[in-house]
């Protein structure tokens, strides 16, 4: 019985000697190649070539150098855009936070920064699934066919190889049989008993010559159906490979840019309505803001005219002839004084001698008449003082270029206009932006800001 250490031995042993002829046979295989080479790179033999398959190859290697460029690159921009939708999520989630839910259209606004989100990742999908990944299955039929040409170089050097071998026991044999044949000529002219063994030894070793021939040639036509196999199948696939180039290439760019079509016109879109929604909200502020100071103002006048008395005129209705005389001229002379175009003639007729009455409508109508005239005349003086605010005029500008504001607070004003430049009120100076300053328009009168480079200092 063996023991384990002898079985172990005897497997090792049989490993190497199943192992032997392969690992032989490799290294004979490489030792020939790396022969050739050199002889061929040395110009001591001569190298099958094929114009054609150059050219093919040379094909092959630019397509593939391009392919990988490109799916260099495809990966790249995908990275960047990733990074991009990280970034406008967090800038978009913001924005939809800072939107208050009580402001006009909230609801529509988050939806529609929802919607853009979606966008995004239906877009990076779509440009994973139908540009990335063909373009990396394209780019993986490459390898196999650089493969296929490794191999078939290495075919072609075997194949020269053999050739070459051939070429050389050819010529050698060749040699040995002229000298075998001088060498039997001598023996039989000497007619010696050594003869007659001397042609037995030089046809035995003419007729290993000629075996060993033909076992060349044998080999020779081997390596050469195995070339001429590979080199057919990569002439028929390499230029179906290039030519092909096109058809895929159309068909990606054409997806690629209908889905950036797609994609940016859907934001295009989503945008529109958030930019509708927040000039409905700037619209509905400064109607806001408006309306404010409309109150305002009308709170002010209503607070400056003095109040009329109803029971007053009531009981001034009730007067004497002879006491109402003279309060009647005196009035007659303030209406005179704020409103000199008001004429009014007494309905109830009175005696030219001042015996006659003043009748009840003709008091109320010149009540009515002087106080419409005093409101017009506080609003021009509200009006006058607003515009006036913020002191003396500082200096006057002429308008180099027409300006057309942006804003409710902004002065519009033509080319060669007059502006004068006052100093302003502390809530203007506050809202004043660096180049802006503020003045009042010469002929229409109108207070804003404007821009200070659209003038010249006169």
């Amino acid at each position: 019985m063996m023991s384990l250490s002898d079985q172990k031995t005897n497997r090792t042993s049989s490993f190497n000697h199943s192992m032997m002829p392969s690992v032989k046979s490799k290294l004979m295989k490489n030792f020939g190649r790396t022969k050739e080479k050199i002889l061929q790179g040395m110009g001591k033999t001569d190298r099958t070539s094929d114009e054609n398959f150059d050219v093919y190859v040379q094909n092959f290697e630019s397509q593939h150098a391009q392919v990988s460029k490109l799916n260099k690159e495809l990966n790249k921009y995908l990275n960047c855009l990733r990074e991009t939708q990280k970034s406008s999520k967090a800038f978009y989630d913001t924005l939809r936070e800072t939107y208050e839910a009580d402001w006009p259209a909230s609801d529509l606004f988050a939806e529609q920064i929802e919607l853009l989100e979606i966008k995004w990742s239906d877009y990076l999908a779509k440009l994973h699934k139908d540009v990335q990944l063909p373009l990396v299955s394209y780019l993986n039929e490459f390898p196999e066919h650089k493969k296929k040409i490794e191999k078939r170089y290495n075919r072609l050097l075997d194949y020269d190889n053999a050739r070459h071998t051939l070429q050389n026991a050819e010529h050698k044999t060749s040699k040995k049989l002229g000298q075998n044949a001088h060498s039997t000529i001598n023996n039989t002219s000497a007619g010696s008993s050594s003869s007659s063994s001397s042609t037995a030894s030089n046809n035995h070793a003419t007729t290993d010559q000629l075996t060993k021939l033909t076992k060349l040639k044998i080999e020779l036509e081997d390596k050469q159906h195995v070339y001429e196999d590979l080199n057919q199948t990569l002439c028929l696939a390499l230029p179906v490979l290039y030519e092909n180039r096109l058809k895929f290439y159309s068909s990606m760019f054409q997806t690629f840019f209908h889905t950036e079509t797609i994609f940016h016109s859907d934001c295009v879109e989503a945008k529109s309505k958030l930019d509708d929604i927040c000039e409905k909200l700037s619209i509905e502020t400064s109607q806001m803001r408006v309306g404010q100071t409309t109150e305002v103002n009308s709170v002010e006048i209503e607070r400056d005219l003095p109040p009329i008395d109803s029971e007053s005129t009531d009981n001034n209705n009730d007067y004497s002839t002879d006491e109402n005389e003279t309060d009647n001229q005196h009035n007659t002379n303030s209406i005179t004084e704020f409103a000199p175009n008001l004429n009014s003639e007494p309905v109830g007729g009175g005696s030219g001698d001042g015996g006659g009455g003043v009748s009840v409508r003709p008091v109320e109508q010149s009540t009515s008449l002087i106080y419409s005239y005093l409101v017009d005349r506080i609003s021009e003086s509200s009006q006058d003082e607003r515009r006036n605010q913020g002191g003396k005029f500082l200096y006057k500008v002429k308008a180099t270029y027409p300006y057309d504001p942006k804003e409710i607070d902004e002065l519009a004003f033509d080319k060669e206009d007059i502006i004068a430049v006052v100093d302003g009120t502390e809530s203007e100076k506050e809202d004043l932006d660096e180049g802006w300053l503020i003045g009042i328009h010469e002929l229409s009168n109108k207070r804003g800001l404007f821009p200070e480079n659209f003038t010249k200092k006169i």
